[in-house]
């Protein structure tokens, strides 16, 4: 069995996301501060240690506004008929995506206890 190394809890958590350079739709399965679980329909041509862009989409709160983080692979998760990644957030150095983020984590972060 494979040891837990994530930095923070995730919980539970929904967002549409999009794979920036091929436009290829997914969403966000569980997040924490420090990564998120993100699932794609289409396989991913990517391997642990990549980094991929995707913009992300909290329907749920339109005072959310769509961002686009960075993520690296940590993990490929076989998940038919799902592609999933678990990643791990790379800094957001825009602040306005940042607050976006934060926002998204603090309220599935409420939405858990």
């Amino acid at each position: 069995m494979e040891s837990d190394k994530r930095k923070d809890r995730r919980v539970p958590s929904y967002a549409k996301a999009m794979l920036t350079d091929r436009h290829i739709p997914g969403y966000i399965r569980d997040l924490s501060s420090s990564g998120c679980q993100v699932s794609f329909i289409q396989p991913i041509d990517a391997v642990v240690g990549d980094i991929i862009s995707v913009r992300i989409i909290a329907e749920h709160d339109p005072a959310i506004a769509p961002f686009v983080v960075r993520l690296r692979i940590r993990r490929v998760i076989d998940d038919p008929p799902w592609h999933s990644l678990g990643t791990e957030v790379e800094k957001i150095r825009d602040p306005l995506e940042a607050a976006s983020f934060d926002k998204l984590v603090s309220y599935y972060a409420g939405a858990a206890t």
